[in-house]
């Protein structure tokens, strides 16, 4: 009696599932939102209403599409959907205020610059008004992330196109 051998092809798991860096997932959601709404803008290049402002409303929608689960992103998105007019450019808030202070109490002249560093870096970050000082650190560093991948992302776009 002859033995079949049966070869079978048996399938190799990876105990760890393949993952994609974050920086890569990024690219992908932010292209996916700019490169439509660009090309939507380009169909209506004839149209007097296009111009740089309409390309930035464009840029900062995808950004804020592509990074919504920080905080800063939903302030963001919040902001550009309020503006009904991509055109025209708002201000921002006056009544810039730490809502919490970390560290020692006292009146010296470091935590004087401190505070107002903070205050300059709530003016930068999207929302970061409406934040206490711990969450707005955090958020930051993301913030700063997110927009060097766009920039790389933004760099790519136009290596491409010429």
């Amino acid at each position: 009696m002859e033995r079949q051998i049966i070869n079978k092809k048996k399938r190799v798991f990876s105990v760890e599932p393949n993952k994609i860096p974050p920086s890569e997932v990024f690219r992908r959601k932010y292209t996916s939102h700019l490169v439509p709404a660009l090309k939507k803008l380009n169909m209506n290049k004839n149209s007097p209403q296009i111009n740089q402002l309409s390309v930035k409303h464009e840029v900062d929608m995808a950004l804020a599409l592509s990074a919504q689960e920080f905080s800063w992103s939903r302030f963001l998105l919040q902001k550009l959907s309020s503006s009904n007019n991509p055109t025209t450019t708002s201000s921002s808030s006056n009544g810039i205020r730490i809502q919490e202070r970390s560290g020692k109490e006292g009146g010296g002249d470091e935590d004087g610059e401190t505070e107002e560093k903070l205050r300059e870096l709530q003016k930068l970050l999207p929302g970061g008004e409406e934040m206490n000082v711990e969450e707005m650190l955090s958020e930051i560093g993301n913030y700063i992330k997110c927009l060097e991948l766009q920039t790389i992302a933004l760099k790519s776009i136009v290596q491409d196109t010429t």
